[in-house]
C-alpha cells in the first residue's frame, strides 16, 4: 500500500482502523487522438483494512475506475444530499396529504348528509343534457365514489385503503431516511497476471459499491472488495463473470463524511483533466492546432 513517498497518489484518507486512496494508473495513446486515454487508463482505488494489524494481519483491496467510471461516481457523490432532500420532501407532503384526509371530519362519516348532498348534485351533473355539465358530473361522481372506497373500503385485518396507502408512504419516507446505493459495480480482471495460482481456471474479481446514509455522522460508505471467479467469454466476445463462481477474500469497509470525500473527488477531477490537456498535446501537434486553423481557413474563404 502506498505512503507519502509514493508519488503516483493523489489523496489519502486515513482512519485508526482504516484508509482509502486514490492512485495516479492513467495511460495515453502514443499516437496523437482527440481522446487521449487508452482503453486501460484508470484511476485506482486502493483500501486498507489495518484493525487487526499490519502486514499480514492487514486486508487490501482495490478497485480499478476509468476517467469516465470516476465522474460517474463523483456526480453521484455530489447529488446524494439533494436528491435526498428532494426524495424526503416529497414523500414528507404525500403522507401529510393522505393524514389530511384520513383526520378531514368526512373521513369518519362518509355517507354523511354532507357527502350525500355533493353526491347529489353530481348526480344532477351527470343526468343533464348539457354535454358539458354530464361529463364533469360523470368526473366528480368517480372521484367522489373512489374517495368513499378508499376511507371505507376493508381488508381482511379491518384496515381501510387509506390506511394502508399512510403505511406505504410511512414506509417510503423512512427508507428515504435509511441508506441509499449511489455506485456498484463488480468486474474481472481476465489477465495473466491476474490469475489464481491455485486455481488457473480463476481471474480476480474486484467490485466497489458506495451507499450514502444521511443518518450517519460518516454517511458515505465504501465496500471494496476482492476475490476470484471463473471468466466466461460472451458472444460478442466479451467477458463476463460466470453466475455463481464468485467468492470474496478480501473486503474493506470504510465510512467517510462529507468535509473529507469531496475535497478528495475534487482533488482527483482536477488531476484527470489537467492529465488530458497534457495528454492531447501530440494531438494539437498533428493537426496544427484545429481550432486556430479552422480561423484561418474561415478568414481566406
Amino acid at each position: 500500500m502506498a505512503g507519502k513517498t509514493n508519488t503516483k497518489q493523489i489523496c489519502v484518507f486515513k482512519t485508526q482502523k482504516a484508509l482509502l486512496e486514490f492512485m495516479d494508473d492513467t495511460r495515453y495513446e502514443k499516437e496523437g487522438m482527440a481522446w487521449p486515454h487508452t482503453p486501460m487508463s484508470r484511476i485506482r482505488i486502493n483500501a486498507k483494512d489495518y484493525s487487526k494489524g499490519i502486514g499480514d494481519l492487514a486486508v487490501d483491496s482495490f478497485y480499478n475506475l476509468s476517467p469516465d467510471e470516476f465522474f460517474r461516481l463523483a456526480n453521484a457523490v455530489q447529488k446524494a444530499k439533494a436528491l435526498t432532500i428532494n426524495d424526503y420532501n416529497r414523500c414528507t407532503a404525500h403522507l401529510n396529504r393522505l393524514m389530511e384526509l384520513k383526520n378531514h371530519p368526512s373521513s369518519q362519516t362518509p355517507v354523511s348528509s354532507a357527502f350525500d348532498e355533493v353526491m347529489s348534485i353530481a348526480k344532477q351533473f351527470q343526468c343533464s343534457k348539457n354535454e358539458l355539465f354530464s361529463e364533469a358530473g360523470e368526473k366528480l361522481m368517480a372521484a367522489l365514489q373512489a374517495r368513499s372506497i378508499m376511507q371505507t373500503a376493508s381488508g381482511k385485518d379491518g384496515t381501510t385503503l387509506l390506511d394502508k396507502m399512510i403505511a406505504d408512504a410511512t414506509a417510503e419516507l423512512e427508507e428515504v431516511k435509511t441508506s441509499r446505493d449511489l455506485y456498484a459495480d463488480i468486474k474481472i480482471l481476465n489477465y495473466e497476471k491476474y490469475i489464481n495460482p491455485e486455481n488457473d481456471k480463476e481471474r480476480r474479481v474486484t467490485s466497489i459499491k458506495l451507499a450514502y446514509n444521511p443518518k450517519m455522522n460518516y454517511p458515505y460508505a465504501f465496500t471494496i472488495a476482492n476475490g476470484w471467479g471463473v471468466p466466461q467469454i460472451t458472444s460478442l466476445k466479451g467477458v463476463m463473470i460466470k453466475e455463481g463462481s464468485v467468492r470474496f477474500t478480501q473486503t474493506v469497509y470504510l465510512c467517510m463524511d462529507e468535509k473529507s470525500l469531496l475535497p478528495m473527488l475534487k482533488r482527483v477531477e482536477i488531476f484527470i483533466k489537467a492529465m488530458t490537456v497534457h495528454g492531447l498535446d501530440k494531438y494539437f501537434e498533428t493537426v496544427t492546432n484545429p481550432i486556430l486553423f479552422y480561423e484561418m481557413n474561415e478568414q481566406e474563404n
